[in-house]
């Protein structure tokens, strides 16, 4: 199991050493030239002028909703979401014009490629080549790419793989739909009573990759115009209306027969709603009447030119071992995290220990403001995610801190910014070596993972963030466990506390976490995962999302292509047959 992670992980690893696909390689020279007859200036500006007339008109749906009850609740499933995938404004702000574009680019796919027989395939590639005609889409979108510190797109590996050859999910080679995500993710948690631990891994692995994959990747949902969450079921976890249905809204569906699940009338939903059906065979859901599980598209973005074409979702990470996760990812976000003292973060001491700063308005958990309940702040939304997920957060913050005290006593003469640029590198190549032996003990000892070594691309892949480091959910424990002296054994489920942390400075706690981090076993590297993650993610009130079902729906969203491409494009080997 290990060997065919190894495989994958280091195809993707090596494959990104290459330059990207071309884009318009594809293209017949007959079909090229059919194109360029096609793609006038008229037509583009037609397209432009639809795409701004359909967002236009969309403003006044989302009122429609925003009036509806269909509403992201404080505490909710979907709140934890929105934590897990939260956007910034200038995310959003982007999104917004990459969701023109692509209104635009369906529009002239519609109208002129598909009259004249041309693939939505060879149209989409096409257009990823045409610039946005001048207009006043073009001058939104170029001032967001002139801001931009780096191309925030994630990169491909293939190219996006939809069924309109822009932004709908893909079906079967039959041309049917696919099989529901929570379908085929139930077909594997019937397994859960075989899950098994790792013998040869402890939780310190499990806990490394997310870790890393935090630094690396942060895709983000879409929001309303103004910044309004989406929620695409109603507050029972049943379907939405179509007319309060938003369009970014893709639900996971619960089948009539799920025994534990039971989604907004189609009115209320969003379009970018894709929420999860639930079966009627369900054997988890059905008992809880649930149909419906929430699931809204990824933000979108410009990349680095303003060009027409298919969708490429958005990677608010650096894209750099850089622990953006704890300093954050610009300038802005960092300040705030800054003490302006010595060089140091802030922290927050109790009995001379430095924990983590708490989140005052409790925005970055589930849990209700008013109540005795602790939050914690640090260079991303996900910090209290897991308890191991706060754990390391809060030691990289005090290894930060200790660093700055120590330039400090030798340096006397350095200010505050001079000390915190200078021990922030350091707290960062120390995270760099045990990313290094990380990427050994995951890819083997062969392949490395050094961004200095000649990458062409540095920008992680959309297959990478989306697929590949996810592999880490399956060998998550459910509990945690630890054989310290202090913690008597005592053990705490994992059900109860995503983004639902505990309060860290009760030290017996604290050091139950160092104990399970370092002895206990990850679980085995396979098929089967935990109930905390297989249909209780993010629990409230005994109801839970599927993490499987969540990361299959999202491929889906992001139009990764099928295995059979992935494995050809490693291996130069083609799939015949099972």
């Amino acid at each position: 199991k290990m060997l065919f992670l190894t495989f994958f992980l280091g195809c993707f690893a090596l494959v990104a050493n290459r330059s990207a696909p071309p884009a318009t390689g594809a293209i017949e020279p007959r079909v090229r030239d059919k194109l360029d007859s096609l793609a006038t200036s008229k037509n583009l500006l037609d397209a432009v002028k639809f795409g701004e007339d359909v967002i236009e008109k969309s403003k006044r749906m989302e009122g429609m909703i925003a009036g509806s009850r269909v509403k992201v609740a404080k505490g909710s499933i979907t709140y934890a979401q929105v934590i897990d995938g939260y956007s910034t404004d200038s995310t959003q702000k982007q999104d917004y014009v990459a969701r023109t574009v692509l209104k635009a680019t369906s529009y002239f796919l519609n109208t002129y490629c598909k009259p004249q027989r041309i693939s939505s395939y060879e149209c989409g590639l096409y257009l990823s080549s045409k610039l946005i005609p001048q207009s006043k889409l073009l001058d939104k979108c170029t001032k967001i790419v002139n801001g931009k510190t780096y191309n925030d797109e994630y990169r491909r590996l293939l190219p996006a793989s939809y069924h309109d050859g822009i932004y709908q999910f893909r079906k079967s080679v039959a041309g049917g739909e696919l099989p529901d995500p929570r379908s085929i993710s139930s077909k594997f948690h019937g397994t859960l009573a075989q899950s098994s631990e790792d013998h040869q891994h402890s939780v310190a692995l499990v806990q490394w990759t997310q870790f890393i994959e935090h630094d690396l990747a942060k895709t983000t949902v879409q929001t309303m115009h103004d910044g309004t969450d989406i929620e695409c079921c109603t507050a029972d976890h049943s379907t939405v209306m179509p007319r309060y249905l938003h369009p970014a809204c893709k639900p996971l569906n619960v089948a009539e027969n799920d025994t534990h699940y039971k989604t907004v009338m189609p009115r209320y939903l969003h379009p970018a709603c894709k929420p999860l059906n639930v079966a009627e065979n369900d054997t988890h859901y059905k008992t809880h009447h649930v149909t419906c599980l929430n699931y809204v598209r990824s933000a979108l973005s410009l990349g680095d030119t303003c060009n027409l074409g298919p969708a490429n979702q958005l990677n608010q990470a650096t894209n750099r071992f850089d622990l953006s996760q704890l300093y954050g990812n610009h300038e802005s976000e960092t300040m705030p995290l800054r003490s302006h003292r010595g060089g140091r973060l802030k922290s927050q001491s109790f009995d001379s220990t430095e924990y983590l700063p708490e989140n005052k308005e409790k925005k970055l958990c589930v849990v209700n403001a008013t109540l005795d309940a602790i939050c914690y702040e640090s260079g991303d939304s996900r910090v209290n995610v897991n308890p191991y997920i706060t754990l390391l957060h809060t030691l990289f913050l005090r290894s930060h801190n200790r660093i700055a005290k120590h330039l400090a006593v030798f340096n006397s003469h350095w200010d505050d910014e001079e000390l915190f640029q200078v021990t922030r590198k350091v707290n960062i190549e120390i995270y760099k070596k045990i990313v290094h032996e990380w990427s050994h003990t995951v890819l083997g000892e062969n392949v490395e993972v050094d961004q200095a070594a000649g990458f062409k691309e540095p920008r992680v892949s959309n297959e990478f963030a989306t697929a590949a480091i996810r592999f880490y959910n399956s060998m998550m424990p459910g509990e945690i466990f630890s054989s310290a002296p202090a913690a008597r054994y005592a053990s705490f489920d994992m059900e109860d506390l995503f983004y639902k942390p505990r309060d860290l400075r009760k030290k017996e706690y604290f050091n139950h976490l160092i104990s399970s981090v370092l002895e206990q076993n990850a679980m085995s590297l396979d098929t089967s995962y935990v109930e905390d993650m297989a249909q209780l993610l993010f629990k409230t009130r005994n109801i839970g999302s599927d993490v499987l079902a969540l990361d299959i729906q999202r491929g889906r969203d992001h139009g990764l292509s099928s295995y059979v491409n992935y494995y050809k494009l490693c291996t130069d080997k083609t799939i015949d047959s099972w």
